[in-house]
């Protein structure tokens, strides 16, 4: 496979064709969901990084995986409904449930370790208000979002929803992607990329773990709804629009 031709694709299209390249751009710090319309070549300039150490990878990566298969799901080739209900059962889930671990720990960590870790005082904050908002998003997204698009794809039934487009609410979900993603950018520099001080105990370790498991996990999250579930739900609103003209 000729990979020097992915530097000029999107990087959020590559993502969704290529998923198993998706560890590869993490590892580069490559971003792949709030900014998937930019290409790979692109995305390495804004991080300095060197696109051929990025494509030798993904080079290495494409040919382990012909070669012994990897358990990647391609959510192109889904319907909506599953790609929603994959999103809330193994995403939000985790989201809820290390939202919840990192609220109960970071307090006790900044209140330990603040003294020599000043910092720790804006890694709490910053997580109680990514909390919040993550929380909240998800709420829209389970009662108002996913249901319209669940709607969307059964074509005999009538549309209930506000008589406006569902590129509405999906406007205000990918602001709120675009905020949940600066958060985030906030606690990786706060925590030196989730460097472990010497001194740091069994609670502070944890809490920088779960923060990076909880950084992975909502970038591949946001780039399934940025680059797949979001497009395909207007382009089944734009069908029905044709068919009823």
């Amino acid at each position: 496979m000729n990979v020097a031709s992915f530097l000029d694709e999107p990087i959020g299209r590559l993502a969704a064709r290529q998923p198993e390249c998706v560890p590869i751009l993490e590892s580069f710090g490559l971003d792949y969901c709030c900014h998937g319309e930019r290409s790979l070549g692109d995305a390495c300039a804004a991080r300095m990084v060197d696109p051929e150490r990025v494509l030798e990878s993904i080079q290495e990566r494409l040919e382990a995986t012909t070669t012994t298969p990897q358990p990647h799901a391609n959510w192109q080739h889904a319907t909506m409904t599953d790609l929603a209900d994959h999103i809330e059962r193994v995403h939000h889930s985790f989201a809820r449930d290390a939202l919840a671990r990192l609220g109960n720990v970071a307090p006790r960590v900044a209140s330990a370790h603040a003294p020599d870790h000043p910092e720790l005082k804006d890694v709490e904050a910053t997580i109680r208000t990514l909390a919040e908002d993550m929380h909240d998003h998800m709420i829209r997204e389970e009662r108002v979002l996913f249901p319209w698009i669940r709607r969307l794809e059964k074509r005999s039934e009538i549309q209930g929803g506000p008589p406006w487009s569902v590129r509405r609410p999906i406007d205000c979900m990918v602001h709120d992607h675009e905020a949940v993603g600066a958060l985030l950018s906030t606690l990786r520099r706060l925590t030196r990329d989730y460097a472990e001080p010497p001194e740091a105990c069994g609670s502070y370790r944890s809490m920088l773990a779960t923060l990076a498991e909880l950084e992975r996990d909502t970038h591949l999250h946001i780039h399934l709804e940025n680059d797949i579930l979001f497009p395909a739900a207007a382009r089944a609103e734009a069908e029905r629009s044709r068919a009823r003209a």
